[in-house]
């Protein structure tokens, strides 16, 4: 039996508002995935759903299955092991992340701790090794500094380290180079391509158009809550069927700079 990340009919209302309608995915482990869509369209609230994030009052009907489990019956127990070893997920907003009172060598400790029985000083082995990895300097500082002391890069690199940490089979990224320049952006696109090496099912949300294109795989096209295209991801950017998704890649700046220089 293939091990997929399969999502059956799946719809999300709230106040009133249809936010995910009828959505159906087949995601086979292992592979690249990418959503697109204007903002609002959907992306990153089912990205959610995929790791158990669900809406206060919100009314939600489908299924959602990684490998043979219902992710909608888990217990909390059950979603603590779930999580980081087997599913993680990078948010946008990185200070959303840390706890502002802790430093963050606390937040690499804690993370790992809760998964592996690592001690303090192993845990912080392999958060300096994956801060080096991902090009961050001054790293004792950095594990001394509280969250707020750095920027929304810093923080967001961070955040791919302690992914990095727990070795996660599926990682689910939102707009994991928004905050970046391009020198670290490159980066990222290195490590995330290392990950696919090793067989890690990568799902990222982006409005950066070059980087699902070199990730590869298959891309989705959100719309009102709606998957309105979906196929080879080179495809698909290149030839896009869909008049909604042709109107969204000719509006991306970073598309029409490159195809104005093509």
């Amino acid at each position: 039996m293939e091990e997929r990340l399969s999502i059956h009919q799946l719809s999300l209302r709230l106040e009133q508002k249809l936010l995910l309608n009828d959505i159906n995915l087949s995601l086979e482990l292992g592979q690249s995935y990418s959503f697109i869509g204007e903002s609002g369209a959907g992306k990153t609230l089912l990205t959610k759903l995929m790791v158990g994030q669900v809406p206060a009052n919100a009314q939600l009907t489908g299924t959602i299955h990684y490998k043979t489990k219902n992710l909608q019956q888990l217990t909390p127990k059950e979603w603590q092991h779930l999580h980081g070893k087997e599913l993680a997920y990078m948010m946008q907003n990185p200070m959303a992340m840390f706890n502002p009172f802790q430093k963050i060598k606390i937040h690499f400790i804690e993370t790992m701790q809760s998964h592996f029985s690592y001690s303090k000083e192993q845990c912080l082995q392999k958060a300096s090794l994956a801060m080096r990895e991902v090009r961050l300097g001054h790293i004792d500082r950095l594990l001394e500094s509280y969250p707020f002391e750095l920027s929304g890069g810093m923080l967001q690199r961070i955040m791919l380290a302690i992914l990095l940490c727990l070795d996660s089979h599926t990682i689910i990224l939102d707009e994991p180079t928004s905050s970046l320049d391009a020198y670290n952006r490159d980066n990222i696109l290195t490590i995330l391509k290392r990950l696919q090496e090793q067989g890690k099912t990568i799902i990222t949300v982006t409005h950066d158009y070059d980087l699902a294109k070199s990730l590869g795989g298959t891309i989705f096209v959100l719309y009102q809550g709606e998957i309105v295209e979906q196929g080879n991801v080179e495809e698909i950017l290149e030839n896009p069927k869909h008049p909604y998704t042709r109107e969204l890649i000719l509006g991306n700046p970073y598309e029409r700079l490159v195809r104005n220089d093509d």
